[in-house]
This record gives structure tokens, sequence and C-alpha cells, in this order.
């Protein structure tokens, strides 16, 4: 980008990351907006951003929408030049709003219009994921524009992992709840219409639903909290005031699902107000119908374990102790999205959730998963200021004293927060482990104390390796490990009474540990009514037919049941019906189509429709594990960020695979399993050394390095790599 100085730009509005200009270029009259970083050294995430928006131009109408011309270098610092479409921004019309009565008939139109930009938007297949008044152009007709686009997803679902919330990407104070990242869901145009509810609250009634004081609080109100309704706060009308609170519903499935059915309902108020000067009650939603398939990711049939899980977790909170659960099930059965129901409860008392993935294409590299475990809590440390980072660093070297550089080796991360350390003396093997359960026990309480105590989920546990086995019997057993809820989730068709981890468990049991057990059934014919009744909005009586034959097919497994629904509208078998408007289906074709009972044979069926270059990338994802970040599979396989997304795309838009917000992650292990089952025979081995070959190369000059090496003890006899593979 060349240096341009024949900009005239006057500021709009300062804020941390960015400033906003409203100006034009010197000899020509048309005006701009244009958008900088704030910072004279801005974060590679604020560059992105604006390089990401100015990605969309094409997909941006002028419209419904501040496009983007191109960037520029100006007086030093990057800046995003757009089409100025006029209005101003709509935090300043809420200004105005605050110092006089609210007048119906613009909010309605402005909310109309928002409504009307937003289904323009999602249309085009875009989640703007960051609507708020200061992203929002509007003029005194009410005429809508949308700006701010630099978070926006292409995908039709995307999910936030559980991390920091300093680095959720969007505004906290408008934040969906399963935008957070804590509610177990994943993110979809409905996100943006909460986020659209908060808007319309704060406009009608001069504030926001809620406030708080910190990022944990600000998610804490998204998921728990109910605020006033509008009409409790000031002479809204209750009509008016419901369509907002169903816009605020915590939950996807109970707000209104399309932009397009809540302007429908909008423009009924405004026509109702206009003619009569008031706006009587009318059943919310009859024209908010979504021609997409959206299957609720609630739980089904699992409330009783839900339950149960939660309970125990309030008794090791309250009694300050440990407690083992065990997760079994078939594979799909739902025992993942039980644990992570946890997410919601661990926001009030300031509690942590870590956890670890199993992968049976490692399982001889020890300690693996519990370091992918840590790294997620380590990182969320790395993001605070250095005045929350002190805390945690005094109390991480005094539990870990001279042995520091073995939590190192094990989380390379924790480096940036404890600095490197001293290799620690060989000793021999029995010792070295020993030695190594010790300092781990430490290490783990500095996360488990009862200010925030931990909640620690191992998934697949038939995959474990024998070092973390070991390790997971010495903390279910030893009476200073405190305030941790250790959970374990395994396929127990796959597991045998003479399984390591059978004989394990049973030791435990024998020391007198307890051990509470959640065993999950595949769902009754019940469970498949509602959840069919639900995902095609249609009543029971007529979901039954089809669910008595989804429920045959799949034998009650939710995640084959999903993928069975899925693959039935793919196929035009379950297709949505304007003119009804409704979900139809062909029970006769339905049945006569020929689907395995093998869940992994339905997968390979889908994978085998996607472009050979997204199988291609599958099978390179499918080789280096369950998930893996992006940063590092530019590196392994030499392509661009843009390559990596673009190689992914279709399999993100099918659901084959999870975008989040630095990483591309399988929807299941049954995902995996068929997309390494494309891999040609005899190529896996070849793929793999390519893999550790290029993991290899940046460390070459370290691993080369006179410095002994700290890798003797636990890890004796393989390489610890800086990404936790070996």
């Amino acid at each position: 980008m060349a240096e341009h100085s024949e900009y005239i730009l006057e500021p709009l509005r300062e804020e941390a990351d960015f400033n906003f200009y409203r100006g034009r270029e010197r000899g020509n009259e048309m005006p701009i907006l244009a958008v900088g970083v704030a910072a004279e050294q801005p974060s590679p995430q604020a560059l992105r951003r604006l390089e990401y928006e100015c990605s969309l131009a094409t997909e941006l109408d002028a419209e419904w929408a501040a496009q983007p011309l191109k960037l520029i270098r100006h007086k030093g610092r990057t800046v995003l030049i757009l089409k100025d479409p006029g209005g101003e921004p709509l935090d300043r019309f809420i200004d105005q709003y605050k110092e006089k009565p609210i007048d119906l008939t613009g909010f309605l139109r402005i909310a109309i219009g928002l409504s009307a930009a937003l289904g323009r938007a999602h249309r085009r297949g875009l989640i703007h994921k960051d609507v708020k008044p200061e992203n929002v152009l509007v003029d005194d007709a009410g005429k809508v524009w949308l700006t701010g686009f630099g978070v926006a997803s292409r995908l039709p679902r995307e999910r936030q992992a559980p991390t920091s919330p300093e680095i959720i990407a969007g505004t906290l104070a408008y934040m969906s709840p399963e935008q957070t990242g804590r509610m177990n869901r994943s993110m979809d145009t409905r996100s943006d219409l909460y986020s659209l509810g908060v808007t319309l609250y704060q406009i009608l009634t001069g504030v926001l639903p809620f406030t708080a004081t910190d990022p944990l609080e600000w998610i804490h109100c998204h998921i728990a909290r109910q605020p006033l309704t509008p009409a409790e706060r000031s002479a809204v009308p209750e009509t008016l005031s419901a369509i907002i609170m169903r816009l605020l519903a915590k939950n996807a499935e109970e707000r209104y699902q399309t932009a397009a059915g809540l302007e429908a309902d909008l423009r009924r108020c405004l026509s109702e107000w206009q003619a009569h000067g008031r706006i009587d009650s009318f059943p919310l939603g009859a024209d908010d119908s979504s021609d997409r398939l959206l299957i609720p990711e609630k739980l089904y049939g699992r409330e009783r374990e839900v339950d149960g899980l939660l309970q125990t977790f309030d008794r090791m909170v309250a009694e300050g102790t440990a407690a083992l659960v065990l997760v079994s099930g078939y594979s799909g059965v739902g025992k993942s999205s039980v644990v992570n129901e946890l997410h919601k409860v661990l926001v009030p008392p300031r509690g942590l959730f870590a956890a670890g993935k199993f992968d049976q294409y490692k399982r001889d590299v020890p300690y693996a998963t519990l370091a992918q475990a840590f790294q997620m809590l380590v990182r969320q440390i790395l993001v605070k200021s250095e005045a929350e980072v002190e805390p945690w660093r005094r109390a991480l070297l005094e539990a870990l004293g001279p042995n520091g550089q073995l939590m190192v080796d094990l989380i390379p991360e924790l480096e940036f927060v404890i600095g490197r350390h001293p290799p620690v003396a060989e000793l021999p093997p029995q010792e070295a482990r020993g030695r190594f359960l010790l300092v781990f026990r430490r290490f783990l309480g500095v996360f488990a104390r009862p200010e925030h105590p931990l909640a620690l989920f191992l998934d697949d546990l038939q995959w474990l390796d024998a070092a973390t086995l070991e390790l997971l019997e010495r903390l279910a057993t030893d009476p200073d490990v405190r305030h941790v809820l250790l959970i374990g989730a395994y396929r127990d068709n796959e597991v045998s009474s003479s399984h390591p981890l059978m004989r394990t468990l049973a030791a435990i049991r024998d020391a007198g540990a307890k051990v509470h057990e959640i065993v999950l059934a595949p769902l009754g014919l019940d469970d498949v009514e509602r959840l069919i009744s639900d995902a095609l909005k249609c009543g029971l009586d007529a979901a039954r037919p089809l669910a008595l034959l989804v429920h045959e097919k799949t034998g009650g497994n939710p995640f084959f049941a999903i993928q069975l629904l899925t693959s039935l509208t793919e196929e035009g078998l379950l297709r949505f019906d304007l003119g009804a408007p409704g979900w139809t289906w062909d029970l006769d074709r339905i049945r006569g189509k020929h689907y395995s009972g093998n869940v992994v044979d339905l997968m390979l069926a889908k994978l085998r429709r996607l472009p050979q270059p997204t199988q291609t990338a599958l099978q390179q994802l499918a080789g280096f594990g369950n998930v893996a970040e992006t940063a590092t599979l530019t590196m392994v396989f030499g392509q661009s960020e843009d390559d990596i997304h673009t190689g992914f795309l279709d399999a993100a838009r099918t659901g084959l695979i999870l975008r989040m917000e630095s990483s591309y992650a399988f929807l299941h292990d049954r995902i995996q399993e068929a997309a390494y089952a494309l891999i040609p025979r005899g190529a896996s081995a070849e793929m793999h050394l390519r893999i550790g070959r290029r993991l290899l190369a940046p460390l070459s000059a370290v691993i080369n390095s006179p410095v002994p090496s700290p890798l003797s003890g636990p890890f004796e006899g393989g390489i610890r790599l800086r990404n936790g593979c070996v």
C-alpha cells in the first residue's frame, strides 16, 4: 500500500482499536468513510480485520452496507476507505432519543430498516457477528446501512471455542449467549438477531438490557440473567416489548428465526401505530419460516444426566474436594455435549474449564491430551494485562519451584508466563515419573482453588496413553487434590473388562475414591420426535411417521439421526415447500433409499460428494488430528491462510468441520475416521512422515543446540514439539 496524503478526514469516533472518519479525497467530491487503526503499532488481529472487510467488497451491496473501496496508508497508519452512503451513526440517534420522548414511528422505521439490511446480509451468506449502534448508519427517513464487517463469517454456522472473554471477536455488551463460547451452541444468523435485539432495546429505553463491570459478568448476564422488559422500563407498547424480548431469548430456537420474520412483525406494528395510534396484540412470528434446515443444538432426553453432572459439580464446589465423573456410551450418543453443558454454570463462580481429547492415531504420545487441556488455560492467562498475569506468575513459580521447566516442556506457552527455567536434574525413569506426578499435582493446584474451581474434561478415554492413565489414578486417589472435578468420557463398546482403563478404575474404587457414573443410552422415539418436530417446525403428530423411520434407521443415535436428516435434505428427500410454507418429505422414497446402518459409511458418502480439493484438505486434517490451528496448517502444508480457508470452505458449509477463531476441528470423531479412510492405501505413512518433517524443521536449531535436553524423565525417548505433538 502506497502512502496517501490526499485524503481529508474528519474524526467521527475514536475507540481503543479503531478510529472512524468521514471525509473525501482531494479533487473528488464523492464522500467517503474511513476506518483506521488507532495504535501506532496495531495488533495483527486489527490489521486482519481491515483486510478482511476490504475483501468482502463484492459481497456488500451499497444498498444496505457501507461498501469497501480500498486499503491505504494514511499518515503512517493503515486505513480502510469505504463508500459513504450517508446518514449518521446510530449511536448518535440514541443520544438524541435520550433528550426527548421516544418517537415510535421513527423507531419502527429504523428497526424495519435494520431488519431489512441484516436480512440482505444473511441472504448473502454472511453472519455479521458485531451488530451494534456504532456499526449502523441511519438517515432521517429510517434508511439503514451496516458497517463493521471485520469479524463477519461466510459460514452458515460457526462455533466459538471457550476462551478468555478478552479475545472473543465482537462486542460483549451486544453479544449473543452462543457467541460467548460458554453455551455449547454454534453461532448462526440468529446470533445477529440477538445483537439486534440488544440494539433495539437500547434505542427504545435509552439503556442496555444489562450492565456489567467486567467481561465475565457480561457473559453471565447474556447466559443466565433476564432483563427487565422494555415495557417495564418505559412507555413501550406491550407487543413491541414482546418482539424485543423474543429477540433476546437465551436459546436461538426461541428467537425469531429470520430477519424477514422480524421485519414482517415490525411492519405490522408500524401500520397499526400509524392507523390507530396503538399496537394491538397479534401472534408473533406468523411469517417467520426459514428454508434452511436448522437442527436445534439443545439436548434431547438428557435432562437427568445433565442435572446429575451439575449436582456433582455443585457438591465439589461446596465441599472443596475432588470428584471423578465417568460418562460412557456409544460413539455419537452425546457424551461431549452433556459435559459441555458445564460451561453455563462455570461463569458465576468464576470456575475454570479445561478440555483435552485423546486421538486414536496418537495413542503413544504421553500426556499430549493434558498438554492440550492446560494449553487452553495458559492461553487465557496470556491475553490478560500484565497486572492480571502477575498473580498467576507468582502462584505458578511458588508451586513449581526448581521444576518449572518440566511444565514448560509439557506446555510451551507457559514459558511466556514464568520464563524459561534451568533443565531439571536427570533421574532414573521410575524416579523421574514420580517427580513429574508430584510437580503436575502442584501445577494443577494453581488452577483448582476455592475462588475458581476447575473442571478438567478428558474425552475419548478409550484411546488414552499409559502415562496419562497413571496420572489420572494418582489425581483421583490423592487426598491433597482439591477443588477439581475430573471428567472422563469413553466409548463403552470399545472398552472391554481387560482394557487398562477398566483395571485402573477398579483400583480407584478400591482406594475408596468416589466415582460417579453417567451412562448414556440411545434416544427414545419420543426424543427423536421432539427433535424432528423442533427442526421442521411441525407438530409432534406430523413428525411421528418420519421420526419412527429415522429412529429405526439410526437406532436412536443422535449424531447419526442428525446426519441422516441433513443427508435427506442434501438429496432433496426432505425439502422446504415455499408454497405451504413448511417442510415436506416422501416417506416411501426415504424408506426405499438404502442407508447403511454404519455412520462412518454415511459420512464417507457425504465426503465423496465434496469437491476433490476439499476431500484432499480433509484427508490432511484427519492425518494431523481431530483439531489443528490454522497457523500450524499453513506451516505444515505450505499454504496461505486464505488457501487453507478456501480448501475447507465446502466442508465447513456442510457442517462436517467447525471453523473456530484460529483453528479447524472435525465435528465428530466419526467424520475424522471417514476422512482418514479416504487416504489412498499405503499413502498415510508418507503423509505422516511429511507432516512430522514439516513440524520438525523450524525446531532443528533448538534440537541441535548444545544446551542439555530438558526432555528426560517422563518424556524420555521422544521429542516434544512446540505445538504439543511428539
